[in-house]
């Protein structure tokens, strides 16, 4: 793994932590309290994943073609 790779991929692992070990217990706290469901959320939970791959890929490839 390059050391553009490796940055990436921490990025990545703290963006994760943010968002599943921070604003999903947060938004579960919300809903209890009586807000309303954070549906651009929801959407970002199940698509941040895909996004995290893509990119890396993108950059894998960048970087075989140096």
């Amino acid at each position: 793994m390059t050391g553009k790779e490796a940055k990436m991929q921490r990025f990545w692992n703290v963006t994760g932590v943010i968002m599943y070990g921070v604003f999903l217990p947060l938004s579960c706290l919300f809903m209890v309290v009586g807000e309303s469901i954070p549906f651009g959320l929801i959407a970002a939970w199940f698509v941040l994943p895909y996004i995290e791959q893509s990119a890396m890929e993108q950059l894998r490839r960048k970087e075989a073609k140096r």
